[in-house]
């Protein structure tokens, strides 16, 4: 049951931590 809850409430912040680190990099790579 923990493990189901820890995994509702990180995997969304991880994938959005993703996705934040991937279009900073690619606003980066569009500058240069």
């Amino acid at each position: 049951m923990i493990d189901k809850i820890f995994t509702l409430v990180i995997a969304p912040i991880f994938v959005g931590l993703v996705i934040e680190l991937v279009s900073h990099w690619l606003d980066e790579k569009d500058d240069n």
